[in-house]
C-alpha cells in the first residue's frame, strides 16, 4: 500500500468514527461534526504510538482544500441572509454578536498579556472557546503569513481541541444562570414570543374581506395596491356568483369579496378598511374554477429582473400572489427583483399561465442541478482575492485575506448578488450542505491527526487544566456580561436571547438545549439571525489577534 493510499485510508476511517461519535447525544446534545476532531486526536495518538507515518503533502492538501471548500460553501449559504439579518430586531441581535466577539477578543488579549501562553496556542484556544473552525483556519493561515514556526502553529490544534467540548458545557451553565438571575418562567417567555410572532411574522397570510366601504367603490385594484404601498396582493375575488382573477385594472365594487395576501401585521389595517370574514375560505370555494401554481424561476435571463418587467402594462388572466425565497413569502411588489430558484405563486387558469411558465422556466430538474462552472469560478475568484497583498499601518509584512477570508467574502458577495451577467451562482441547498460537511470533515480530521500526539500529553498536565480554565473564561465572560445587559435594558425574550448568544459562539448543540426547553423556534431564529455575521466576525477577529500580538 502506497503512503498516499494509506493517508487517504486513515482520513476515511477517522471521518467515519468521528461522524459516529458526533451522532451520539445526551438529552438531545451532541458534538456534531466536532466528533471528527476527537476521532482525529485519537487516531493521531495511535499512529505515533505504532510509529506509522502519513504523507504530509497529502495531509496539507486535504486540510487546505477542506477549509476552502467549507468556507466558500458557507459563504454561499449565508450570503443571501447576511444583509437582511441586519434589519429591525436583527440589528439588535447582531450588535449582540459584535459585543460578544469584541469581549471575547479582549479576554484573549488579556490572557496573552498576563500569562506565558504562546500566540498559536492562544489562537487555538480562542477558536475552540467559540467552536469556530473558520477562526482556527484563519488564524493558522495568518500566522504562517507572518512567518511563525510550523511546529508552533500546530499547537493551536491542541488548545482548540481542549477548549471545544467545555464551550458547550460552560455556555449551557451561563444560560441556566441567566434564567436564575432574572427568574425566568419559560411558559411566560413562550407566550410572549408567540404574541410577538403574530406581529413580526414576515410570511404572507390570507385574509377574506368584504368590500363595504363606499370610499373604495370604483377604485382600480392597481391604484388600491399602490395606495397600500404594495404591502399586500389580491389573488382572488368574488362578484355575485362569479369568481374572478383580479388584474390591476378591475374596479372594486361594493359587495365584492376579496382574498388578500399580506403579512399578519397588516390585518388590523385591513380590518379598518373592509369587513373581515374569517369564516370564509375563498381559495377553497374557487378551487374548481381558479388554480394556484408554484413556478420556479430557472431561466437565467430573468434573474435580477423586477416583477414589473413580467407584469408589464397589459391585462392578464393571472395574478402573482407572492414570491417564496428561502422559505419566506415576499410581497410581489413591482420593484422586487427575482433570484434564481425563486418560487413564484401564480393564481389563474392553467392554460392562461403557459406564457408565464415559458418565461420563468419552471424546470425543477434544472433547479436541482449543481452548476459546477459558476461554483468553481467563484472559488477561483475567492482564492485569487485572498492572495492579493495589502498593507496595514504599523505592520511591516504585507498581509492577505488568505484561503480563509478570500473565498468566504467573495462567496457572500456572489450569493447576495445572485448572478454576474449570464453567470448564475445559485447552488442547491442540499449540495452546499454536502460540500460544507465534506470540507469541515477533511479539515478537522487533518487537524486532529496532526495534534493527537501532543494533545494526550497536554490534557493530562497542569498546563492542560490552565487551558481549560482560560477557554471557559473566553466563552462565559462575554456571554454573561452581554446576556445580563441585554436582558436588563432591552427586556429581550429569554429564548431569543439565548438563541442569539448560541449563534455568537456558533454552537448548535447549545441552541438545541435552549430549544428543548420551549419547543418553539425562537432560539433557532435568534441563532440564524446572528450566525452569518458571526462567522465573518470570528474569521476577522482571529486575524486581528494574530496581527496585534505577533
Amino acid at each position: 500500500m502506497s503512503l498516499t493510499v494509506l493517508t487517504i485510508l486513515c482520513i476515511s476511517i477517522t471521518s467515519c468514527i468521528g461522524i459516529f461519535i458526533g451522532s451520539l447525544k445526551f438529552r438531545g446534545i451532541g458534538l456534531g461534526v466536532g466528533g471528527v476532531l476527537f476521532a482525529g486526536l485519537l487516531s493521531g495518538y495511535l499512529l505515533e504510538h505504532y510509529a506509522i507515518v502519513l504523507n504530509p503533502e497529502v495531509l496539507a492538501f486535504l486540510k487546505e482544500f477542506g477549509l476552502i471548500l467549507f468556507l466558500y460553501s458557507m459563504g454561499l449559504s449565508v450570503g443571501p441572509n447576511i444583509f437582511s439579518s441586519l434589519r429591525k430586531n436583527g440589528l439588535t441581535l447582531n450588535l449582540i454578536s459584535l459585543s460578544v466577539v469584541f469581549l471575547g477578543t479582549l479576554c484573549a488579549v488579556l490572557i496573552f498579556k498576563f500569562s506565558k501562553i504562546s500566540l498559536p496556542e492562544l489562537i487555538g484556544l480562542y477558536a475552540g472557546a467559540v467552536t469556530s473552525t473558520p477562526a482556527l483556519g484563519s488564524g493558522q493561515q495568518i500566522l504562517a503569513e507572518l512567518g511563525e514556526n510550523a511546529e508552533l502553529i500546530e499547537k493551536s490544534g491542541f488548545t482548540y481541541a481542549i477548549a471545544y467540548p467545555f464551550t458547550i458545557i460552560s455556555s449551557i451553565i451561563v444560560f441556566i444562570l441567566l434564567k436564575l438571575i432574572f427568574r425566568v418562567k419559560i411558559t411566560d417567555e413562550v407566550a410572549r414570543y408567540e404574541a410577538e410572532k403574530v406581529d413580526e411574522d414576515p410570511h404572507m397570510q390570507g385574509f377574506n374581506v368584504l368590500v363595504n366601504n363606499p370610499s373604495f367603490d370604483g377604485l382600480e385594484i392597481g391604484n388600491f395596491l399602490k395606495m397600500m404601498h404594495y404591502t399586500m396582493t389580491i389573488s382572488r375575488m368574488k362578484r355575485g356568483d362569479e369568481y374572478i382573477i383580479p388584474h390591476e385594472h378591475i374596479k372594486l365594487q361594493m359587495g365584492d369579496i376579496l382574498l388578500i395576501f399580506g403579512p399578519r401585521k397588516i390585518f388590523q389595517e385591513i380590518s379598518f378598511l373592509f369587513k373581515t370574514d374569517p369564516d370564509r375560505d375563498l381559495m377553497e370555494e374557487s378551487a374548481k374554477q381558479i388554480q394556484s401554481q408554484t413556478l420556479l424561476l430557472t431561466n437565467p435571463q430573468r434573474v435580477g429582473k423586477p416583477l414589473k418587467k413580467i407584469l408589464g402594462d397589459s391585462k392578464h388572466h393571472w395574478v402573482i400572489s407572492r414570491v417564496i425565497r428561502n422559505g419566506i413569502s415576499l410581497s410581489p411588489t413591482p420593484d422586487l427583483k427575482l433570484a434564481y430558484a425563486d418560487q413564484v405563486v401564480v393564481v389563474g387558469k392553467t392554460e392562461e399561465t403557459k406564457p408565464l411558465i415559458r418565461y420563468l422556466g419552471n424546470d425543477q430538474e434544472r433547479a436541482n442541478d449543481t452548476r459546477f462552472i459558476p461554483y468553481f469560478l467563484g472559488m477561483i475568484l475567492g482564492i485569487l482575492v485572498g492572495l492579493i497583498p495589502f498593507h496595514i499601518p504599523g505592520v511591516d509584512i504585507p498581509l492577505k485575506l488568505g484561503t480563509s477570508g478570500g473565498p468566504l467574502i467573495i462567496a457572500m458577495i456572489l450569493s447576495y448578488r445572485g448572478s454576474l451577467g449570464r453567470i448564475v451562482f445559485y447552488t442547491p441547498a442540499h449540495v452546499l450542505n454536502a460540500f460544507k460537511f465534506l470540507g469541515i470533515l477533511l479539515f478537522l480530521a487533518v487537524v486532529g491527526l496532526a495534534s493527537g500526539p501532543g494533545f494526550v500529553k497536554l490534557i493530562s498536565s497542569t498546563e492542560g487544566l490552565f487551558f481549560v480554565a482560560m477557554g471557559i473564561t473566553i466563552t462565559t465572560v462575554p456571554l454573561l456580561i452581554v446576556g445580563i445587559f441585554v436582558r436588563s435594558t432591552k427586556k429581550m425574550n429569554y429564548l431569543t436571547l439565548c438563541g442569539a448568544l448560541s449563534g455568537c459562539i456558533t454552537s448548535l448543540p447549545t441552541m438545541t438545549f435552549v430549544a428543548n426547553m420551549s419547543n418553539t423556534n425562537a432560539p433557532a431564529l435568534g441563532y440564524a439571525t446572528v450566525y452569518p455575521v458571526t462567522i465573518a466576525l470570528r474569521v476577522i477577529s482571529a486575524q486581528v489577534l494574530a496581527l496585534m500580538l505577533f
